[in-house]
């Protein structure tokens, strides 16, 4: 959703904290049991409290230590090619990142999905079915919810949001959701992913009422990792639509939630 990449090399100062029972939602039954039916049972996600000067005008330093660091190292876990979780190792260098939007604070966000009636039934949020659509790693593609956020431009609905909107990080979490993984048994009713956006996107992102405006406002800032170079792959297997890193910092609370999945597949 966002052009470009961006290459990091620098190293600076912080120290990361990795901390205990971060996510109320994520960690809930309920969810974790969707979770296994969408088939991302491994969805990882772990919070760190850091110290340093951040500026999310000056990222690269940041990110860079934040993967070199021993909490990193000894929290976050990536996956191989055999499927195995594995930690990072070797000196974490040139990765790449691309920036996403946090100001999004209302579902409202995605009522355009239900305009004409051409992938929600506006009146229930019924998803509206297509002619199945077979992609990467034996994913079957059924419906127009999940041809909007799988299939890019061959879907003709791939205009309604713009640019800028794709970049929202309640888009990517969204997309994340209604993509699941190669075996998801997806839904027939949209409001069953929107609820469970909306505790995802609570769960890892920080807001607070601007005193100027008395408007509730989202304070963290998203960014999305394609790659790195270590003695570990980021992802075992390559997935545009299953295979996704983000790191989503929180500054007023000095805090950072690393979001990460990668797509296991017979085929």
């Amino acid at each position: 959703p966002v052009s470009g990449y961006i290459v990091l090399v620098v190293m600076a100062d912080f120290t990361f904290e990795p901390l205990d029972s971060p996510f109320p939602g994520l960690s809930s039954k309920e969810i974790r049991d969707l979770l296994t039916k969408w088939d991302i049972p491994n969805l990882f996600a772990a919070k760190f409290r850091f110290t340093g000067a951040f500026s999310h005008l000056d990222i690269e330093p940041f990110l860079t230590s934040f993967f070199n660091s021993a909490s990193a190292r000894t929290t976050v876990r990536v996956q191989d090619r055999s499927g195995n979780l594995t930690h990072i190792s070797g000196k974490v260098s040139d990765i790449q990142w691309k920036p996403l939007h946090c100001s999004v604070t209302n579902l409202d966000f995605f009522d355009k999905l239900a305009q004409d009636d051409e992938i929600l039934r506006g009146d229930d949020g019924y998803i509206q079915k297509c002619p199945d659509i077979f992609m990467e790693a034996g994913v079957t593609v059924s419906d127009n919810l999940r041809k909007f956020f799988m299939c890019g431009e061959d879907s003709e609905h791939c205009e309604l949001y713009s640019d800028k909107e794709k970049s929202e990080l309640i888009f990517h979490l969204m997309w994340r959701l209604v993509a699941g993984g190669a075996m998801c048994q997806w839904e027939d009713n949209f409001d069953v992913y929107k609820d469970t956006c909306r505790t995802v996107y609570k769960d890892v992102v920080g807001v607070q009422k601007n005193p100027h405006t008395d408007q509730v406002e989202c304070v963290s800032h998203a960014y999305q990792i394609h790659d790195f170079n270590a003695n570990v792959l980021l992802f075992g297997r390559e997935s545009v639509n299953h295979s996704f890193c983000y790191i989503i910092v929180n500054p007023i609370r000095r805090e950072l939630v690393f979001l990460y999945n990668s797509l296991t597949s017979m085929f």
